[in-house]
């Protein structure tokens, strides 16, 4: 039997990583995409862009791992199915139970890696690369003069250059439009000028001859001015293409681990506790004044003044009740999404044992260990695991589930679904039967027992 064992599990390793590398390819393909514009516009260097792939391989491999379980258990039971090789196993007295056991021992023990990769790795390397695409969305592009062309690269200025020396820096036909901390801008005019950079290459120096200044009194507008210069300095500051990397202790609920997270839960289910406190102390001491104000409404001069003296009195214990009841209903949302995160990162890894149960009699009936019926099958497995899973946590942050639900019931549902298969396969008996649609069919076109007995015998 451990010879058999090892030859399912054989069966499993190639499709599995060749699942997995499609899958990851894929993903990497379409994140490029996405920040191609990012990374040629920053002009990163080498070093920084594999830093900004590597760290945002780890969501992908959360994903791509249990999928990547469901292509390799498809594949595997398809080949083995075409090939007779699971009738021949029957016939040899080899339930399916034990041809399954392999590749779901196996399951368990990748479940296992993906809950402690998802709780404490995955975490720390989102923390990572979200520091890091903050940097870079915050980094100046790498300064290029160009001839004839407006630079806005800087907020606040606009520059045009007529003639560029690129060997001297010297610059001819120079207009800047100054903008920062003016409502109407102000414009430099010069004949000729230098370019240079300071030695930390934060500041930009303009060395500007025989140009002139226009612009208008902000306070007055009416009036404008123009000044001619023979020689003026300009400095633009924070111009460096630098990339500065930042250090935060704030975190995201995809930055933390559950244990992070449980912590922030008790935190905000002990602030929920004060508040509903806070609004039931306030609300006594609401009906305090009301009683207190009609027990002394016959020594008042009228039934209005009452009302205003007690409008005024309760205005403030009113609005701490409206503040204490908007309080618990942002902690319970915050309490409700911190809980949905917690189950996802355990779900997930658990997705890789239900796509077991669902992929291997699933392969067995495909009768095919081609890639296209695997990739086919996985893909619209994943796509209705993942629906259940955005919609669930769409549910939860509206309060409308509890969050074990939101993120467990696709394991749940689609896990039952593949035992209830799984056992009939075994039984070798019929998923469905259609028997009952006879009554909807005229008894003119129904076959009698003995035409459906001879059509079996015909078929056979």
């Amino acid at each position: 039997m451990k010879i058999l064992y090892r030859y399912v599990f054989r069966e499993h390793v190639g499709p599995f990583f060749f699942g997995l590398s499609v899958i990851m390819f894929i993903l990497v393909m379409d994140f490029i995409l996405e920040v191609l514009n990012m990374i040629i516009g920053k002009g990163l260097n080498a070093f920084t862009i594999l830093q900004v792939f590597v760290l945002n391989l780890a969501w992908m491999l959360a994903l791509a791992v249990p999928m990547a379980v469901l292509v390799a258990t498809l594949m595997a039971f398809g080949r083995l199915s075409q090939d007779n090789e699971i009738t021949a196993l029957k016939a040899s007295g080899v339930s399916i139970y034990r041809l399954v056991l392999p590749a779901l021992t196996t399951s368990v023990i990748i479940a296992g890696g993906m809950a402690f990769f998802n709780d404490r790795v995955l975490p720390e390397l989102n923390h990572h690369a979200r520091l890091l695409m903050t940097d870079i969305h915050q980094k100046r592009p790498t300064w290029n003069l160009k001839e004839n062309v407006f630079i806005d690269d800087v907020p606040g200025y606009n520059i045009l250059i007529k003639k560029i020396d690129p060997q001297s820096s010297d610059v001819r036909g120079v207009t800047i439009y100054d903008l920062k901390r003016r409502r109407m801008p102000r414009t430099i005019i010069a004949e000729k000028g230098k370019v240079e950079f300071t030695p930390d290459g934060n500041t930009l120096i303009f060395r500007l001859f025989n140009g002139e200044v226009h612009e208008t009194d902000e306070k007055e507008p009416q009036r404008y001015r123009r000044v001619s210069f023979d020689r003026q300095t300009i400095y633009i500051h924070d111009v460096g293409s630098r990339l500065i990397r930042s250090r935060s202790d704030f975190r995201t609920d995809r930055e933390k681990t559950s244990a992070q997270m449980l912590g922030d839960v008790r935190k905000s289910e002990a602030a929920v506790t004060g508040a509903t406190q806070r609004m039931r102390e306030a609300a006594t001491l609401a009906w305090e004044k009301v009683t207190t104000y009609r027990q002394s409404e016959d020594t008042l001069s009228g039934e209005t003044m009452v009302l205003d003296n007690l409008i005024k009195e309760n205005q403030i214990v009113l609005n701490e009740i409206l503040a204490s009841k908007q309080d618990i209903k942002n902690k319970r949302r915050l309490i409700n999404s911190l809980m949905v995160e917690v189950h996802k990162k355990f779900a997930l890894a658990a997705a890789c044992i239900v796509f077991v149960l669902v992929g291997a009699p699933l392969g067995v009936m495909a009768r095919k260990g081609g890639m296209a019926v695997g990739l086919g099958l996985s893909l619209g497995f994943f796509v209705l695991y993942w629906a259940f899973l955005i919609g669930g946590e769409e549910l939860a942050d509206r309060q409308l589930i509890p969050a074990f639900w939101a993120m467990w019931s696709a394991n749940i549902l689609i896990g039952g679904a593949g035992i209830y298969i799984l056992v009939k396969s075994a039984k070798e008996a019929k998923f469905i039967s259609w028997e009952w649609t006879e009554k909807f069919v005229p008894k003119r076109f129904r076959k009698r027992p003995d035409e459906r007995k001879l059509c079996k015998e015909n078929k056979t």
